[in-house]
């Protein structure tokens, strides 16, 4: 903590990591705070995170907790955030050549386990996943049969969703666990068909708007599967976002060539009209 809301401002004080302060005033990038134990003093913006976004914080860490990590490895030196947003809390410091095991992709940043934290953010440019083959679940060996007939013309469009018809051997492919983050080499999933959620009327009446943030899986023909909201907003807007999101249609990702499936994050931004 600072005397006044400036670097060069002379240290009152120095909080450990985990101590709770309450926010008095903010002025530029500083806020002043007041410790238990009745010191104050100033804190430079980045160096706390409120109480809602340390709900988000462990929203995200549950939804995660069972995803199995990507071995990935610094390849610039990156600061570490508690949120994927470049003004969020800073957990500490990467350096090039440290290990990270990645869970989970958002926008511009991947979310990643490390000693002492079990999710945090790094900048995805920061990552440099290490090549290692795709998880191949144990396939049994086909018994032997005649190839089946070529389809003819005009087959080998799936009439439900508009894509292509998966080949026989994609076809007979199990259903594999998500990937957590998308594999290196990999292509992205691509959003063709987008509904638009409704907008609650009692939400709207009232003016009340706000952010959904949901992650959610991909799977291998394009549809959402699974959707868990990390972020939520009142009256409703949770609960239309999530229903309009599952109704979303992917081009799915493709790892050489097959599609895959993967967790994805989406925000949706409900905007009352202005009065």
């Amino acid at each position: 903590m600072r005397v006044e809301p400036s670097l060069t401002g002379a240290i009152v004080g120095l909080l450990p990591r985990g101590s709770e302060v309450e926010l008095q005033a903010a002025e530029g990038a500083f806020v002043r705070v007041a410790a238990k134990g009745g010191r104050s003093g100033w804190l430079e913006a980045g160096t706390f995170e409120t109480a809602p976004e340390q709900e988000a914080r462990e929203r995200r860490t549950k939804a995660v907790g069972g995803f199995a990590p990507i071995e990935g490895r610094i390849v610039a030196p990156c600061p570490v955030y508690l949120a994927p947003d470049f003004g969020a809390a800073r957990w500490g410091e990467l350096e090039e050549g440290d290990p990270v095991e990645v869970v989970i992709a958002e926008h511009d940043f991947l979310g990643v386990r490390l000693l002492g934290i079990p999710l945090a953010f790094v900048p995805a440019h920061a990552v440099r996943y290490l090549a290692a083959p795709p998880p191949t679940p144990a396939v049994p060996e086909p018994a032997a049969v005649e190839p089946p007939d070529r389809p003819g013309p005009g087959a080998g469009v799936n009439a439900r969703a508009g894509a292509p018809e998966p080949s026989p051997d994609e076809a007979a492919a199990p259903s594999a666990e998500p990937y957590a983050a998308l594999p290196f080499g990999a292509e992205p999933p691509v959003l063709q068909t987008r509904v638009e959620p409704q907008y609650p009327s009692a939400a709207r009446k009232a003016g009340i708007g706000g952010e959904v943030v949901l992650q959610v899986v991909v799977e291998r023909d394009g549809t959402i599967g699974s959707a868990f909201a990390v972020q939520e907003a009142p009256m409703g807007l949770t609960a239309a976002a999530t229903d309009a999101v599952r109704r979303w249609v992917y081009a799915p990702a493709r790892l050489d060539g097959r599609p895959i499936a993967v967790v994805k994050t989406v925000r949706v931004r409900f905007t009352p009209a202005a009065p």
